[in-house]
């Protein structure tokens, strides 16, 4: 009975077993179930994907013998993503509150973006800044731009398909007092962005200095194109420390890129040359859209930045970003990997810059009257330019901060003498009259001129002097001409060649000619019928000849093209483009992927006979002048030169110029210098002989 019983109760519990064993084998199943299944629903739905742009690395710039002259240094942006923003206007106005206050507290508020905000003052009381009504400004254009795309056709009084930035711009020139009013501008704004919202009983949502801050960086996001495919820049040049302070903060929207900044290795020379990387211009946004640029990308903006942008530029990667439903990033993946773009390689030694722009500042310094000058150093068998120097100058590292400085500087250290000076080359002309009569045959090298110190072709009506008058020089040759600059010689030498066969020859030197050089230049002056013609200015006359033929009259030219002048001169007439290009190499290696080869633009006919008496003209000269040979004497070889002296008028001194070569009789660098009102050319050799020195490691 009781075994009975035993066995009845095991039979319960074994059967209870069985029951919970067959349930708990069903709720795994459907563990497992909702698992597999389940769960990528649930990611799928609440996860969302976009991609972000990777920043390629911008090349680097070095000079020809690989020193670097710019390279990249790496900071942090702070932007505000399009995709990543809050939904709501509020939202965004607190969250762009919160940036601003960050800023603010951490003491990076000057490193925020610049504004291009239309008002000055405080908010309610704005007024129109000046550049905001400058026709010519970039603010203008934005704030016509922004009109131009919205809903103020109402205030414009002007219909919606005409709504235009041309046309605008057309119209308010025209209607200057149909020009939007501040108050219509703001009321516009604060309703656009909800900035005038009121809490639940009806007391405003944001103070009157809150107001101030959103309305500003809503404009500039708005502006700036902030789109998914743009992001705004809020602040730049951020580090490390203040990444962890926002991301403690969890701004909505708020994120960082890594971005580089130019630096320049060797800060206040050869800033003329290099250039500045920035922001697109607005005016130039539909070029450079057209090119795949995006709104954000920096750009040069002149130098060679500018110059070889599309060799420096990379070409940016993308990054695909996994967020969560409440924006937290969960993943990040290259998508695509970002290209580095080429380091640029120039022609420029930038020991031979060095010297140049020390050995000009000292130059001009010296000089009583001076504050001014330029010079250009090139190798005349290939146009390589070795240096330019214009004093004074700036430094490019200081650029934004001393910027209104530089610009209410009288003395102009923003202007690039060496480029676009125009300077009356004074009797440096001489060479190639020389050059010119001997190769035409008009004279031959040996043939003697009289010069009796006042030159009487023309007397009594025009009887112009020889620098030597009361004295004079007698029966001259062509090299005795060159040695003391007799203009006697050269007025019956340009007479008797007439100015359309002087010009013939200056215009195959490249005089008057753009040189090729990639920074831009003025073209310079070639005086003649032609020119008078076409500028409307008096008739040529005989007298206006003889004055060319000394580098008088309109002759006005650039050091660059004086260099390349002489070089074209002493090469055998051989005109090669000016350039700074020499290569381009993958980023941060020795493989180039682009050279350059000299370009000729143009050649001459010059005889041996010409070329061997303008160098031996010019070592003559060098020789013979105790001051020029004094500042020549510790070069190791022996240098050919002419001076010149470029008259003003008025009481103004005279401007100084001195070309050379060296060697002079197979010469490797030609050297052109100009001291403005230094009195006298063979004070502008004080330049050229530090950057010879410097050419030869002279210690």
């Amino acid at each position: 009975m009781i075994m009975r019983d035993n066995r009845k109760t095991l039979i319960r519990i074994f059967a209870v077993a069985i029951i919970f064993a067959v349930i708990c084998l069903v709720y795994f199943v459907k563990m497992i179930n909702v698992t597999l299944n389940a769960g990528p629903k649930i990611i799928v739905t609440d996860t969302y994907e976009r991609r972000e742009p990777i920043a390629a690395l911008r090349g680097q710039i070095y000079d020809r013998n690989g020193k670097v002259l710019v390279y990249n240094e790496y900071s942090y942006d702070l932007v505000f993503d399009y995709d990543a923003m809050a939904a709501t206007n509020i939202d965004r106005n607190y969250a762009i509150l919160q940036v601003i206050y960050a800023l603010r507290s951490t003491g990076n508020a000057d490193r925020a973006a610049e504004s291009s905000f239309p008002f000055e003052g405080k908010y309610p009381n704005y007024r129109y800044t000046a550049e905001a009504l400058d026709g010519e400004s970039d603010i203008y254009y934005r704030l016509l731009k922004r009109i131009a795309q919205d809903e103020l056709e109402d205030e414009c009084e002007i219909a919606k398909n005409q709504l235009t930035v041309a046309y605008l711009d057309e119209f308010y020139k025209s209607n200057p007092d149909a020009f939007p009013s501040e108050s219509e501008i703001v009321d516009w704004l604060l309703q656009r962005y909800k900035i005038n919202a009121t809490d639940t009983d009806g007391t405003p949502t944001f103070s009157d200095e809150q107001i101030d801050e959103i309305i500003r960086m809503r404009y500039d996001m708005e502006v700036k194109d902030f789109s998914i495919y743009n992001r705004f820049v809020v602040a730049s040049g951020l580090d490390v420390g203040f990444i962890s302070y926002i991301k403690e903060l969890s701004v909505v929207g708020a994120d960082f890129e890594i971005v580089t900044e130019r630096k320049y290795a060797y800060p206040g020379y050869a800033s003329h040359i290099l250039g500045r990387v920035g922001n697109i211009p607005s005016e130039q946004w539909d070029y450079y859209k057209s090119q795949g640029y995006g709104m954000n990308d920096v750009v040069g903006l002149d130098g060679c930045e500018k110059a070889f942008e599309e060799y420096l530029r990379g070409v940016d990667g993308v990054m695909l970003v996994t967020e969560d439903g409440d924006g937290n990033v969960i993943d990040r993946r290259v998508e695509v990997e970002p290209i580095a773009g080429l380091d640029v390689y120039l022609t420029i030694d930038i020991d031979l810059q060095i010297a140049a722009e020390d050995g000009l500042k000292y130059n001009v310094e010296v000089m009583q009257n001076s504050e001014a000058g330029a010079l250009t150093a090139i190798d005349p068998n290939n146009g390589e330019v070795l240096a330019i120097a214009s004093y004074p100058t700036y430094d490019l590292s200081l650029f934004s901060e001393k910027y209104n400085e530089y610009l209410a500087d009288s003395a102009r250290p923003l202007y690039n003498r060496a480029l676009d000076g125009l300077y009356a080359p004074g009797s440096t002309f001489k060479l190639g009259m020389v050059a010119a009569g001997v190769s035409s045959g008009t004279v031959k090298a040996t043939d003697c001129i009289n010069c009796s110190g006042r030159y009487m072709y023309y007397a009594p009506s025009y009887s112009p002097k020889c620098w030597i008058y009361p004295g004079s020089h007698g029966d001259i040759d062509a090299v005795g001409a060159l040695k003391v600059s007799c203009n006697c010689y050269f007025f019956e030498l340009g007479r008797i060649m007439g100015i359309d066969l002087m010009n013939e020859y200056c215009t195959g030197y490249g005089l008057g000619q753009y040189t090729g050089i990639e920074l831009g230049e003025k073209r310079g002056i070639l005086a003649g019928p032609l020119y008078r013609e076409l500028n409307g200015l008096e008739v040529w006359k005989p007298g206006n000849t003889i004055a060319a033929a000394i580098g008088q009259s309109d002759n006005n030219f650039t050091p660059i093209q004086m260099a390349s002048y002489l070089a074209t001169l002493l090469n055998g007439g051989t005109r090669y483009a000016a350039h700074l290009f020499l290569e381009a190499r993958e980023y941060g290696s020795d493989v180039a992927t682009v050279k350059t080869e000299p370009e000729i633009l143009g050649a001459v006919a010059l005889t041996k006979e010409a070329t061997d008496a303008v160098k031996e003209g010019m070592r003559q000269m060098v020789e013979s002048s105790s001051s020029v040979s004094r500042y020549m004497r510790a070069v190791p070889v022996i240098v050919g030169g002419k001076t010149g002296t470029a008259e003003l008028g008025g009481t103004a001194e005279e401007n100084g110029l001195f070309v050379c070569a060296a060697p002079y009789d197979r010469p490797e660098i030609v050297i052109c210098s100009v001291i403005e009102h230094a009195g006298g050319g063979s004070y502008a050799a004080i330049a050229a002989s530090e950057v010879l020195e410097a050419y030869y490691k002279v210690d």
